[in-house]
């Protein structure tokens, strides 16, 4: 690793190409830690709303978390895209006009203008 400094202030660094490689690996690794840590909470809020808002049973949201889950691993095998598989949801989604970071910003906007 390269350290850049300028007026003996460090601002950046060069990584070799192993290094990289090796921060990508521990970033997915994290990533993927988080994931399965998470993935209950997750579930179980999307399970709740369906519950709440459509009246899924026990069955429904069952049938829904199989596909859910199923959809998931397709998806992570077909692509090969296991740490990136979110950006192809959001993508296909968009095809069908659901812009669901657009959809986030327009949740966050009010809060944000009440901190300014």
């Amino acid at each position: 690793m390269q350290i850049k400094k300028s007026g003996g202030k460090v601002f950046g660094a060069v990584l070799t190409a192993a290094e990289k490689k090796a921060m990508e690996l521990e970033i997915n690794r994290q990533i993927a830690e988080a994931d399965k840590r998470y993935i209950d909470d997750i579930d179980a809020m999307v399970l709740y709303t369906l519950r709440v808002y459509l009246g899924f049973g026990p069955k429904r949201l069952r049938k829904f978390w199989d596909a859910l889950s199923t959809e998931h691993d397709r998806l992570i095998q077909h692509y090969q895209m296991p740490d990136d598989y979110t950006w192809l949801c959001k993508e296909m989604l968009k095809h069908i006009g659901v812009d669901i970071e657009a959809w986030n910003r327009e949740r966050r906007e009010p809060d944000e203008a009440e901190k300014h």
